[in-house]
């Protein structure tokens, strides 16, 4: 952890925060992981396992960046 990080969270504890997670924040999830993309997935490559990530991405709309993490 960079100085900068741990100086930010020193200061706000004495402020009153209680917790050293991250508040949840608007916008779309960190993540695109969930039980329900990933049965899609495997049902799509169950059903042709010669597509490929840009296909699936484009199936399940997701960015084609998604499918390599």
């Amino acid at each position: 952890m960079k100085k900068k990080a741990v100086c930010k969270w020193a200061k706000r504890f004495p402020e009153g925060r209680e917790s050293v997670t991250d508040e949840k924040r608007s916008g779309r999830p960190a993540t695109s992981r969930t039980e329900e993309n990933t049965a899609k997935i495997r049902q799509i490559v169950r059903e042709n396992r010669r597509r490929t990530v840009r296909s699936i991405a484009e199936q399940v709309n997701f960015d084609r960046e998604t499918g390599k993490s």
